[in-house]
Protein backbone atom coordinates (compact mmCIF):
# COMPACT_ATOMS: atom_id res chain seq x y z
CA UNK A 1 0.00 0.00 0.00
CA UNK A 2 2.78 2.76 1.08
CA UNK A 3 4.55 1.59 -2.36
CA UNK A 4 1.78 2.46 -4.81
CA UNK A 5 1.04 6.08 -2.61
CA UNK A 6 4.49 6.72 -2.99
CA UNK A 7 4.28 5.72 -6.71
CA UNK A 8 1.58 7.88 -7.61
CA UNK A 9 1.89 10.72 -5.67
CA UNK A 10 6.26 11.09 -5.64
CA UNK A 11 6.13 11.65 -9.41
CA UNK A 12 3.76 14.83 -8.89
CA UNK A 13 6.14 16.79 -5.80
CA UNK A 14 9.22 16.22 -7.88
CA UNK A 15 8.04 17.80 -11.11
CA UNK A 16 7.94 21.08 -9.31
CA UNK A 17 11.21 20.83 -8.15
CA UNK A 18 12.82 19.95 -11.56
CA UNK A 19 10.81 23.03 -13.47
CA UNK A 20 7.06 23.50 -14.39
CA UNK A 21 8.72 24.86 -17.71
CA UNK A 22 9.18 21.56 -18.89
CA UNK A 23 5.03 20.46 -18.77
CA UNK A 24 3.05 23.48 -20.35
CA UNK A 25 0.67 25.26 -18.25
CA UNK A 26 -2.66 24.60 -20.42
CA UNK A 27 -2.10 21.14 -19.01
CA UNK A 28 -1.66 21.98 -15.38
CA UNK A 29 -5.74 20.98 -14.88
CA UNK A 30 -5.42 17.20 -16.79
CA UNK A 31 -2.04 16.49 -15.21
CA UNK A 32 -4.37 13.97 -12.58
CA UNK A 33 -5.03 11.93 -16.42
CA UNK A 34 -1.36 11.05 -16.04
CA UNK A 35 -1.33 9.59 -12.81
CA UNK A 36 -4.65 7.43 -13.65
CA UNK A 37 -3.49 6.27 -16.88
CA UNK A 38 0.50 5.60 -16.36
CA UNK A 39 0.32 2.96 -13.56
CA UNK A 40 -2.14 1.21 -15.25
CA UNK A 41 -0.65 -0.57 -18.14
CA UNK A 42 2.61 -1.92 -16.34
CA UNK A 43 1.83 -1.71 -12.42
CA UNK A 44 -1.56 -2.29 -12.14
CA UNK A 45 -1.47 -5.63 -14.72
CA UNK A 46 1.19 -7.01 -12.55
CA UNK A 47 -1.01 -6.37 -9.43
CA UNK A 48 -4.05 -8.48 -10.96
CA UNK A 49 -1.05 -11.42 -11.60
CA UNK A 50 0.11 -11.49 -7.80
CA UNK A 51 -3.52 -11.43 -5.95
CA UNK A 52 -4.94 -13.60 -8.71
CA UNK A 53 -2.20 -16.22 -8.93
CA UNK A 54 -2.32 -16.82 -5.32
CA UNK A 55 -6.16 -16.86 -4.80
CA UNK A 56 -6.34 -20.45 -5.01
CA UNK A 57 -3.25 -21.87 -4.88
CA UNK A 58 -1.76 -20.53 -1.47
CA UNK A 59 -5.08 -22.01 -0.16
CA UNK A 60 -4.05 -25.67 -1.31
CA UNK A 61 -0.58 -24.88 0.00
CA UNK A 62 -1.93 -23.87 3.01
CA UNK A 63 -4.04 -26.67 3.58
CA UNK A 64 -7.26 -24.60 4.16
CA UNK A 65 -8.85 -25.26 1.19
CA UNK A 66 -9.33 -28.63 2.26
CA UNK A 67 -10.84 -27.06 5.64
CA UNK A 68 -13.28 -25.08 3.81
CA UNK A 69 -14.55 -27.31 1.51
CA UNK A 70 -14.98 -30.36 4.24
CA UNK A 71 -17.54 -27.60 5.96
CA UNK A 72 -21.11 -27.04 4.08
CA UNK A 73 -19.96 -24.72 1.02
CA UNK A 74 -20.11 -25.46 -1.76
CA UNK A 75 -17.54 -25.75 -4.54
CA UNK A 76 -19.16 -22.96 -6.52
CA UNK A 77 -19.33 -20.69 -3.65
CA UNK A 78 -15.59 -21.04 -2.70
CA UNK A 79 -14.22 -20.76 -6.20
CA UNK A 80 -16.63 -17.78 -7.20
CA UNK A 81 -15.57 -16.59 -3.61
CA UNK A 82 -11.86 -16.85 -4.11
CA UNK A 83 -12.12 -15.15 -7.64
CA UNK A 84 -14.75 -11.78 -6.23
CA UNK A 85 -12.92 -11.49 -3.73
CA UNK A 86 -9.47 -10.26 -5.28
CA UNK A 87 -11.29 -8.72 -8.27
CA UNK A 88 -12.62 -6.24 -5.53
CA UNK A 89 -9.15 -5.88 -4.07
CA UNK A 90 -7.79 -5.26 -7.32
CA UNK A 91 -10.93 -2.92 -8.51
CA UNK A 92 -10.15 -1.13 -5.09
CA UNK A 93 -6.49 -0.91 -5.68
CA UNK A 94 -7.54 1.43 -8.97
CA UNK A 95 -9.67 3.61 -7.18
CA UNK A 96 -7.27 4.31 -4.67
CA UNK A 97 -4.76 4.92 -7.58
CA UNK A 98 -7.48 7.61 -9.07
CA UNK A 99 -7.97 9.37 -5.66
CA UNK A 100 -4.36 9.88 -5.39
CA UNK A 101 -3.86 11.06 -8.70
CA UNK A 102 -6.18 13.82 -7.92
CA UNK A 103 -5.03 14.74 -5.39
CA UNK A 104 -1.54 14.72 -5.73
CA UNK A 105 -2.38 17.08 -8.48
CA UNK A 106 -4.63 19.33 -7.22
CA UNK A 107 -1.63 20.13 -4.31
CA UNK A 108 1.40 20.49 -6.49
CA UNK A 109 -0.76 21.83 -9.70
CA UNK A 110 -3.64 23.62 -8.63
CA UNK A 111 -7.58 22.77 -9.11
CA UNK A 112 -8.09 20.02 -11.52
CA UNK A 113 -10.36 20.20 -14.71
CA UNK A 114 -12.76 17.34 -16.40
CA UNK A 115 -12.84 15.37 -13.43
CA UNK A 116 -16.60 14.15 -14.42
CA UNK A 117 -14.86 11.69 -16.60
CA UNK A 118 -12.86 10.22 -14.17
CA UNK A 119 -15.61 7.75 -13.00
CA UNK A 120 -16.00 6.61 -16.47
CA UNK A 121 -12.16 5.76 -16.37
CA UNK A 122 -11.96 3.60 -13.14
CA UNK A 123 -14.48 1.54 -14.55
CA UNK A 124 -12.76 0.86 -17.81
CA UNK A 125 -9.70 -0.02 -16.66
CA UNK A 126 -11.15 -2.23 -13.96
CA UNK A 127 -13.07 -3.80 -16.59
CA UNK A 128 -9.72 -4.14 -18.89
CA UNK A 129 -8.17 -5.82 -15.82
CA UNK A 130 -9.70 -8.55 -16.13
CA UNK A 131 -7.77 -10.14 -18.88
CA UNK A 132 -4.89 -10.98 -17.07
CA UNK A 133 -6.57 -11.32 -13.58
CA UNK A 134 -8.65 -14.07 -15.06
CA UNK A 135 -5.58 -15.94 -16.82
CA UNK A 136 -3.56 -15.36 -13.73
CA UNK A 137 -6.52 -17.18 -11.83
CA UNK A 138 -6.63 -19.79 -13.83
CA UNK A 139 -3.15 -20.40 -13.90
CA UNK A 140 -3.07 -20.23 -9.82
CA UNK A 141 -6.17 -22.75 -9.92
CA UNK A 142 -4.66 -25.89 -12.49
CA UNK A 143 -1.15 -25.29 -11.02
CA UNK A 144 -2.25 -25.31 -7.50
CA UNK A 145 1.35 -24.10 -6.77
CA UNK A 146 1.87 -20.17 -5.66
CA UNK A 147 5.23 -19.72 -6.61
CA UNK A 148 5.03 -21.60 -9.76
CA UNK A 149 1.66 -19.58 -10.73
CA UNK A 150 3.04 -16.48 -10.33
CA UNK A 151 6.55 -17.14 -12.88
CA UNK A 152 3.57 -18.66 -15.51
CA UNK A 153 1.51 -15.66 -14.96
CA UNK A 154 4.41 -13.62 -15.41
CA UNK A 155 5.73 -14.89 -18.14
CA UNK A 156 2.93 -14.41 -20.00
CA UNK A 157 2.58 -10.55 -19.38
CA UNK A 158 6.13 -10.25 -19.69
CA UNK A 159 6.54 -12.08 -22.75
CA UNK A 160 3.64 -9.95 -24.33
CA UNK A 161 5.24 -6.67 -23.39
CA UNK A 162 8.92 -7.75 -24.81
CA UNK A 163 7.60 -8.91 -28.04
CA UNK A 164 5.44 -5.75 -28.31
CA UNK A 165 8.74 -3.53 -27.81
CA UNK A 166 10.60 -5.28 -30.55
CA UNK A 167 7.94 -5.49 -32.59
CA UNK A 168 7.92 -0.98 -32.75
CA UNK A 169 11.27 -1.64 -32.77
CA UNK A 170 10.78 -3.78 -36.36
CA UNK A 171 7.93 -1.32 -37.09
CA UNK A 172 10.40 1.56 -36.99
CA UNK A 173 13.20 0.16 -38.73
CA UNK A 174 11.25 -1.18 -41.74
CA UNK A 175 7.76 0.61 -41.78
CA UNK A 176 6.12 -2.78 -42.29
CA UNK A 177 2.41 -2.40 -41.27
CA UNK A 178 2.40 -6.60 -40.72
CA UNK A 179 4.03 -5.30 -37.40
CA UNK A 180 2.11 -3.10 -36.06
CA UNK A 181 -0.74 -5.15 -36.39
CA UNK A 182 0.42 -8.12 -34.92
CA UNK A 183 1.94 -5.56 -32.01
CA UNK A 184 -2.03 -4.07 -31.67
CA UNK A 185 -3.49 -7.78 -30.68
CA UNK A 186 -0.93 -8.64 -28.18
CA UNK A 187 -2.49 -8.91 -24.76
CA UNK A 188 -0.59 -6.28 -23.34
CA UNK A 189 -1.30 -3.54 -25.80
CA UNK A 190 -4.77 -4.57 -25.87
CA UNK A 191 -5.18 -3.87 -21.94
CA UNK A 192 -2.84 -0.77 -22.40
CA UNK A 193 -4.44 0.96 -25.00
CA UNK A 194 -8.12 0.64 -23.56
CA UNK A 195 -7.55 3.44 -21.11
CA UNK A 196 -6.30 5.94 -22.93
CA UNK A 197 -8.89 5.03 -26.03
CA UNK A 198 -11.73 5.86 -23.63
CA UNK A 199 -9.93 9.18 -22.16
CA UNK A 200 -8.70 10.93 -25.20
CA UNK A 201 -11.93 12.45 -27.04
CA UNK A 202 -13.42 13.30 -23.63
CA UNK A 203 -10.72 15.96 -23.16
CA UNK A 204 -9.88 19.54 -24.96
CA UNK A 205 -7.63 19.33 -28.26
CA UNK A 206 -4.71 20.64 -25.77
CA UNK A 207 -5.26 18.07 -22.75
CA UNK A 208 -5.70 14.87 -25.52
CA UNK A 209 -1.95 15.93 -26.54
CA UNK A 210 -0.82 14.32 -23.16
CA UNK A 211 -3.05 10.71 -23.74
CA UNK A 212 -0.55 10.88 -27.10
CA UNK A 213 2.47 11.44 -24.85
CA UNK A 214 1.98 8.87 -21.66
CA UNK A 215 0.14 6.41 -24.17
CA UNK A 216 2.53 6.06 -26.26
CA UNK A 217 1.71 4.55 -30.08
CA UNK A 218 -1.52 2.40 -28.53
CA UNK A 219 -2.94 5.78 -27.09
CA UNK A 220 -6.32 6.58 -28.59
CA UNK A 221 -5.13 5.18 -32.20
CA UNK A 222 -6.17 1.43 -32.29
CA UNK A 223 -9.63 1.04 -32.35
CA UNK A 224 -9.90 -2.23 -32.87
CA UNK A 225 -8.26 -3.03 -29.62
CA UNK A 226 -11.79 -2.29 -28.17
CA UNK A 227 -13.16 -5.20 -29.73
CA UNK A 228 -10.28 -7.11 -29.53
CA UNK A 229 -10.63 -7.23 -25.63
CA UNK A 230 -14.01 -8.14 -25.44
CA UNK A 231 -12.94 -10.89 -27.27
CA UNK A 232 -10.18 -11.94 -25.32
CA UNK A 233 -12.10 -11.01 -22.05
CA UNK A 234 -15.04 -13.55 -23.86
CA UNK A 235 -12.37 -16.20 -24.29
CA UNK A 236 -10.99 -15.49 -21.01
CA UNK A 237 -14.37 -15.97 -19.26
CA UNK A 238 -15.22 -19.24 -21.22
CA UNK A 239 -12.16 -20.69 -19.86
CA UNK A 240 -12.70 -19.68 -16.35
CA UNK A 241 -16.07 -20.91 -16.53
CA UNK A 242 -15.01 -24.66 -18.05
CA UNK A 243 -12.31 -24.19 -15.08
CA UNK A 244 -14.84 -23.81 -12.35
CA UNK A 245 -17.12 -26.76 -13.86
CA UNK A 246 -13.97 -29.05 -13.46
CA UNK A 247 -12.72 -27.27 -10.16
CA UNK A 248 -16.91 -28.07 -8.94
CA UNK A 249 -17.02 -31.71 -10.62
CA UNK A 250 -13.31 -32.48 -8.21
CA UNK A 251 -11.53 -33.37 -11.67
CA UNK A 252 -8.75 -30.62 -10.57
CA UNK A 253 -6.79 -32.09 -7.89
CA UNK A 254 -3.51 -30.45 -8.67
CA UNK A 255 -1.33 -33.32 -7.63
CA UNK A 256 -3.60 -35.77 -8.66
CA UNK A 257 -4.33 -37.08 -4.85
CA UNK A 258 -8.33 -36.81 -3.10
CA UNK A 259 -7.86 -34.62 0.54
CA UNK A 260 -6.11 -36.39 2.95
CA UNK A 261 -8.16 -34.62 5.36
CA UNK A 262 -11.01 -35.91 4.28
CA UNK A 263 -9.57 -39.44 4.09
CA UNK A 264 -8.68 -39.16 8.06
CA UNK A 265 -11.99 -38.20 8.77
CA UNK A 266 -13.32 -41.29 7.08
CA UNK A 267 -10.93 -43.01 9.14
CA UNK A 268 -12.26 -41.87 12.08
CA UNK A 269 -15.77 -41.90 11.40
CA UNK A 270 -18.00 -44.12 13.84
CA UNK A 271 -19.90 -45.61 11.09
CA UNK A 272 -17.70 -46.76 8.28
CA UNK A 273 -20.57 -46.64 5.69
CA UNK A 274 -21.62 -45.03 2.37
CA UNK A 275 -23.20 -42.43 4.38
CA UNK A 276 -20.52 -41.34 6.69
CA UNK A 277 -18.27 -40.05 4.02
CA UNK A 278 -17.74 -38.10 0.79
CA UNK A 279 -16.02 -38.20 -1.74
CA UNK A 280 -13.50 -40.44 -0.51
CA UNK A 281 -11.84 -43.32 -2.57
CA UNK A 282 -9.32 -45.83 -0.84
CA UNK A 283 -7.43 -47.61 -3.67
CA UNK A 284 -4.57 -49.61 -4.07
CA UNK A 285 -2.24 -50.20 -6.95
CA UNK A 286 -4.43 -53.26 -8.37
CA UNK A 287 -7.59 -50.06 -8.35
CA UNK A 288 -10.55 -48.76 -6.40
CA UNK A 289 -11.06 -51.23 -3.55
CA UNK A 290 -13.80 -48.88 -1.53
CA UNK A 291 -15.90 -45.49 -2.29
CA UNK A 292 -18.16 -44.02 0.25
CA UNK A 293 -19.26 -40.18 1.46
CA UNK A 294 -18.50 -38.03 4.12
CA UNK A 295 -20.80 -35.45 5.72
Amino acid sequence: MAFIVLLVTLPYFILPTVGTSLIPSDLFPYLWVAGVILPFALFIQFVAILIAAGAMSEEYEAGTAEILLAKPVSRTEFFVGKYLGGYLLLAGMIVLDAGLSVFAASVTYGAQAGLEILPGIVLVEIFASTLFYTVAFMVGELVRRSSLAYILASAVFFSSDIMGTYLSIAYGLTGKAVYLTIRMYLPTTIVGSIPPQYTQPLLPGSAAKLIELIGGPAGGSLPEASGALLVAAYLGSASLFQVGRRFEKGKLAGSGRQSHLRVFKCLLSSAWNASSCVGVTISSRKGVVWTGDYE
